[in-house]
């Protein structure tokens, strides 16, 4: 598993980029190299979007009241796994370039 990179001249976009295209409504990353502009490819808009809210969904509705878990316990829980998939996101995320 690693970052992403550039399909024309093989450069690897930092983790700090893509975070920034995910949030900012998936806006496109240009190459730092050679300039070549790269969008996220719809396949992986839809891993990120199961990735983000079907675990969270699953957990918060479904097992967390099943194993009689206060909000106490089941919010931590959530936050931490929101930063750990914060922190995953560029590596699950896919672009192609625009030629």
């Amino acid at each position: 598993m690693s970052l992403q990179k550039c399909d024309k001249c093989n450069t690897q976009f930092k983790w700090s980029k893509i975070i920034k295209s995910l949030f900012l409504s998936y806006r496109p990353i240009q190459c730092n190299q050679c300039g070549t502009e790269h969008r996220i490819i719809f396949f992986s808009r839809i891993i990120l979007s199961l990735l983000s809210v079907l675990p969270l969904w699953l957990f918060g509705f479904i097992i967390s009241p099943q194993l009689s878990l206060s909000i106490s316990y089941t919010f931590p829980i959530i936050i931490l796994y929101v930063v750990f998939l914060f922190l995953l996101f560029p590596f699950f995320s896919k672009y192609k370039s625009e030629n």
